[in-house]
């Protein structure tokens, strides 16, 4: 069993680590290793809790993409920067290509090796352990290898333990291959898995056939994706929350909602991981570096169900109001929000005691908790980076951001996506039943449940109308959960919703002076006018993705920079690294 490599990554050559590496922390004696002969359950249990680690779970938001990142999607951005992405330019060479293709292949070596102890030392355990350890080491390794083929596409694919040797020579395998073994895994999971398990740490039956349901949804698998999730749906286990808003607070432990997902815990130090002073507004001690983007402002639904183009209760001079409640939900909102609250498009609202308004010629705010004026840093007029585009995130923040430490357990799937997932895949199959518009209208009428607007339910039955509604969903319901990225790489649509500009507020004066002149280009072209905040109503395309190019063009906004997709960019590249070890690993196209 010496000549074995047991690295934490497939082809990291020479680097052979006994499952310790610095970035992930020296595991503990009781944790996997080849040399270990198992004495307890204990071990086995230990071992697999590697599996859980949150830097195994990535999620698809660039946020940990550096100071210049400017996230992977056109969901939200960090002022004018860039990410690799957003500017085009991966590279063999991308980090996070690079990052995430060696922690997927950590934890697969990890799953073998506990799954080799598992048949080895099979004596110390019982039969149910064995089904039940051997169950959850099979989830977890088909949901790390659900991560390599959807990003990279085929990936070299093994399953024992392999030698120096063949570590070096294994060439890609066909991502269909590997989505079958997936498949299988998943289904020895779900055959093994028990439905509920003490706080949902643990995978369970419903996390393997949610897990299952958005792989083969991924890769275009509708018919296995719908009835994975109709499985998990037929458990009867999940409902959705109560309350849309409510779901996101770090308060909220283990919901009804919550299939699968990795806890956090303050006291045990275990926090968000990115810096989320860049999400705070600055009136509340944060720096309003990372905003949602216009296009997603414009992409939530008027609340009689239609585009904001189409909908004659849009007023783009106050873009909250008469909207789906997500957008409310998700956005720090302003402005007048709804028929006779008497305030003007200048108007903030409250979030988290502070007015919140990016309004130039309002230069102090309410503070709700002393009830007294205080300048408002979160104009541009007052803060020279106050938020490029006006916007401020607010799903999922509260208070204890303040402290720039929160513990929201990493949702990794929830029972709203199982319900959007099976519709999709109805949809995309032509089996539109009324079961397809239940799935959809329950995630809708959650959403609608504590306003004062009921839910303009879906009630069509046509396909091409049906799979604009269901991809509106999902942008509406999953913003700043990470899912956007994926779902317009599998909808062939990044490379049009990354393309063109980056936007925001045009300047507020010619000469750098930001202390609000009466004149100025903001001033003048949109807040004189009456055009604040958008001087028309931006076009809704034929998938659903806003253009602005009609405000660009007009001067009533203007452009931070520059984003394109190019075509290679829908696969990662192979990292350059493994390639200068392996002379048998293909590169993607365009690489």
């Amino acid at each position: 069993m010496q000549n074995k490599i047991y690295s934490s990554m497939l082809f990291l050559g020479l680097v052979l680590t006994t499952f310790s590496c610095t970035e992930l922390d020296l595991v503990q004696e009781d944790a996997a290793s080849s040399a270990t002969w198992y004495q307890t359950n204990d071990q086995f249990r230990q071992s697999l809790n590697e599996g859980y680690r949150e830097v195994f779970w990535p999620l698809d938001t660039g946020s940990e993409s550096g100071a210049n990142g400017s996230g992977w999607t056109d969901d939200w951005q960090r002022r004018d920067g860039l990410d690799d992405i957003k500017a085009g330019t991966v590279s063999s060479e991308y980090g996070p290509a690079s990052t995430n293709w060696a922690n997927m292949y950590k934890a697969i070596t990890r799953m073998l090796v506990v799954l080799d102890q598992i048949d080895k030392q099979s004596g110390i355990l019982s039969e149910d352990e064995v089904s039940l350890f051997t169950a959850e080491a099979n989830f977890l390794r088909a949901s790390y290898w659900s991560y390599l083929i959807s990003h990279y596409g085929d990936v070299p694919f093994y399953e024992q333990e392999l030698t120096v040797d063949e570590s070096f020579e294994l060439p890609r395998t066909d991502k269909n291959e590997v989505l079958r073994k997936i498949y299988d895994y998943y289904d020895n999971a779900s055959l093994n898995l028990p439905t509920t398990r003490d706080g949902l740490k643990y995978a369970t039956k419903g996390a393997a056939y949610a897990m299952k349901a958005r792989i083969a949804l991924y890769m275009g698998d509708h018919a296995v994706a719908a009835e994975a999730a109709q499985d998990c749906m037929d458990l009867g286990t999940y409902d959705l929350h109560p309350d849309f808003a409510e779901l996101f607070d770090p308060s909220t432990k283990n919901s009804q909602e919550t299939i699968f997902h990795i806890p956090r815990s303050d006291a045990l130090d275990v926090t968000r991981g990115d810096n989320v002073r860049d999400y705070l507004p600055r009136n509340h001690g944060g720096w309003g570096a990372r905003q949602p983007t216009w296009e997603l402002l414009a992409s939530f639904e008027c609340t009689d169900g239609l585009p904001i183009d189409e909908s004659p209760l849009f007023d783009p001079q106050n873009p909250f109001k008469n909207r789906d409640p997500r957008c409310n939900m998700t956005i720090v909102p302003f402005g007048s929000l709804e028929d006779g609250d008497e305030k003007t498009p200048a108007d903030g609202s409250n979030f988290m005691n502070i007015e919140y308004t990016p309004h130039p010629e309002k230069k102090q705010v309410m503070d709700f908790g002393t009830n007294s004026l205080i300048t408002n840093n979160d104009t541009r007029s007052v803060a020279t980076f106050a938020s490029f585009n006006g916007l401020a995130w607010k799903k999922g923040i509260t208070e204890d951001w303040k402290d720039y430490r929160t513990d929201p357990d990493k949702i990794i799937i929830r029972y709203a996506d199982v319900l959007l997932m099976y519709a999709e895949s109805k949809i995309e199959l032509n089996q539109i039943d009324q079961s397809v518009l239940d799935a959809m209208n329950q995630v809708r009428d959650r959403a609608y449940a504590n306003s004062s607007v009921p839910n303009p339910a879906i009630v069509t039955t046509d396909q091409a109308a049906l799979r604009l509604k269901v991809r509106q969903e999902r942008r509406s319901e999953f913003a700043f959960e990470g899912r956007r990225y994926m779902d317009i790489i599998r909808w062939r649509l990044a490379d049009k919703a990354i393309s063109g500009s980056l936007l925001g507020m045009i300047n507020v004066a010619t000469d750098g002076d930001v202390t609000v002149a009466p004149t100025g280009p903001l001033m003048d072209n949109v807040v004189t006018p009456g055009l604040w905040f958008w001087g028309m109503t931006p076009e809704i395309d034929e998938d659903g993705l806003p253009d602005f190019s009609a405000l660009l063009n007009a001067g009533l906004c203007r452009s931070l920079n520059t984003i394109s997709f190019p075509e290679r960019q829908y696969l990662w590249p192979i990292p350059a690294e493994e390639r200068l070890l392996n002379p048998n690993l293909t590169q993607n196209e365009g690489y």
